[in-house]
């Protein structure tokens, strides 16, 4: 990363429970580059009191809000070993706290370390690739020469940063009137998918394409195969199943079989890599815009304006006919994500339970808040998992449907009708291999 910073000293040898020794180089000073706008400072590792196996990382973060990330080597681990990164770290102190018994390394005696401390602005993590064949990731600060090839939507999986902020999502009445529904339906659907505000305080990654049928294949076989259509599969072929997957009363855990826990063994453990939260799709969906659709329509507008536009970003029945499309075939939206609208349904973690009869809408529409988490429906035992925009293969799709703030819904089992796009979360609800 840019403008890394390395520094050493030595500690008094605190110790491991158990009389498990650990010596610490402390007393640190950082070595930067001629360039050091942005810079780390300050840095001292202190074994926690009293003595347990938590190691706290303290640092100073000079100029703009940036990842940093802390490596360790010792002395019977010369390779520099991941603690872990903070993401978005503000100017000002920051701690990171390593906790080696959720590493390989635990009840081992570690001697001699030396911390190295690299940061990279934020702006120089915009994209994150993730290899599937050999593992690990890497960092773009925009789209490569040329654009995205084929060995993103198959041997590599991309992902673009969204940063914290306050977004709208939703729908007023008059969307759906225009989009042919008569008033009273119109209303409805402006409750169950209603206008309101989104705050997330932590920034947030989400896939740039949908989950690929050769990504799929990469994943459980090690080689990628060649079809960029969506792959369709079901909540618990993702997550693992309601019994160890249910968000979020259960949070990231998922099953050791199922697609996310692939994924993340993919990136060494590095991130929370899951479904999006379905307020996290609908942002990523409509890159910071207000519009209908991502690339334009208000309300002011007419039902062919809306189809034209549609046209240009989204395989549908009025572009593809019935044949299923591949992914990145139409325009992007703002933020670079294809195939956000149509093509085919997506899920997220979120539940759903069914409203009255034979309904088959999720529950009433989301308030305003603040890093929403989705309701927890589990005593409810629900079976119904939230999808966002549909499949648009086939004639007399009902457009409403289509559109970014469409929320409907499936039973967790259904193998048939969803694909997704991944997320990383960078919140801290919990950790990997280390705790922040």
């Amino acid at each position: 990363m840019a403008n890394g910073g390395t520094a050493s000293g030595r500690d008094a040898s605190p110790r491991w429970p158990h009389g498990r020794a650990l010596t610490w180089l402390l007393g640190m000073t950082v070595a930067l580059g001629a360039v050091a706008e942005t810079t780390v400072s300050d840095v001292v590792v202190n074994q926690r009191w009293p003595w347990n196996e938590k190691v706290d990382v303290d640092f100073v973060l000079s100029g703009e809000t940036s990842d940093v990330e802390v490596t360790a080597m010792w002395d019977a681990h010369p390779a520099p070993y991941r603690l872990g990164t903070l993401f978005s770290a503000a100017p000002g102190h920051s701690r990171l706290t390593w906790d080696p018994s959720k590493s390989p390394f635990a009840g081992q005696t570690l001697t001699g370390f030396t911390v190295a401390v690299s940061n990279a602005a934020a702006s120089a993590h915009t994209y994150l690739i993730v290899d599937l064949v050999n593992g690990g990731y890497e960092f773009l600060p925009d789209v490569p020469a040329g654009g995205w090839t084929a060995e993103h939507k198959s041997s590599k999986m991309v992902f673009r940063r969204i940063r914290a902020g306050t977004y709208t999502n939703g729908e007023e009445t008059a969307t759906f009137t225009l989009l042919g529904l008569g008033e009273a339906s119109a209303q409805n659907y402006s409750k169950l998918w209603n206008r309101r505000t989104v705050t997330f305080t932590s920034d947030f990654y989400v896939g740039v394409f949908k989950y690929t049928e050769a990504q799929h294949e990469c994943l459980n076989s090690g080689t990628s195969g060649n079809s960029f259509k969506p792959k369709k599969l079901s909540y618990d072929s993702l997550r693992g199943g309601l019994d160890v997957a249910d968000w979020p009363s259960k949070g990231y855990a998922v099953g050791p079989d199922s697609v996310v826990a692939k994924l993340r063994a993919k990136t060494g453990g590095a991130f929370w890599v899951d479904l999006c939260e379905e307020e996290q799709w609908e942002v990523a969906a409509r890159a910071d815009t207000t519009t209908i659709l991502p690339n334009g329509v208000t309300t002011t507008d007419n039902y062919g304006v809306f189809t034209n536009k549609l046209n240009e970003i989204s395989a549908w029945y009025g572009t593809v006919g019935s044949e299923e499309a591949v992914v990145g075939l139409y325009a992007t939206n703002n933020w670079g994500f294809y195939d956000v609208v149509g093509l085919v349904g997506e899920w997220t973690l979120d539940s759903a339970v069914k409203q009255g009869g034979a309904s088959v809408l999720p529950r009433s529409g989301l308030g305003d808040s603040t890093d929403p988490t989705g309701a927890d429906l589990s005593q409810w035992n629900s079976e119904y998992r939230i999808f966002r925009t549909a499949s648009a293969n086939y004639a007399g799709v009902a457009l409403y449907n289509v559109i970014p703030c469409s929320r409907q819904m499936k039973t967790h089992s259904d193998e048939y009708s969803c694909s997704t796009r991944f997320c990383i979360h960078l919140k801290p609800l919990g950790s990997l291999s280390f705790e922040e």
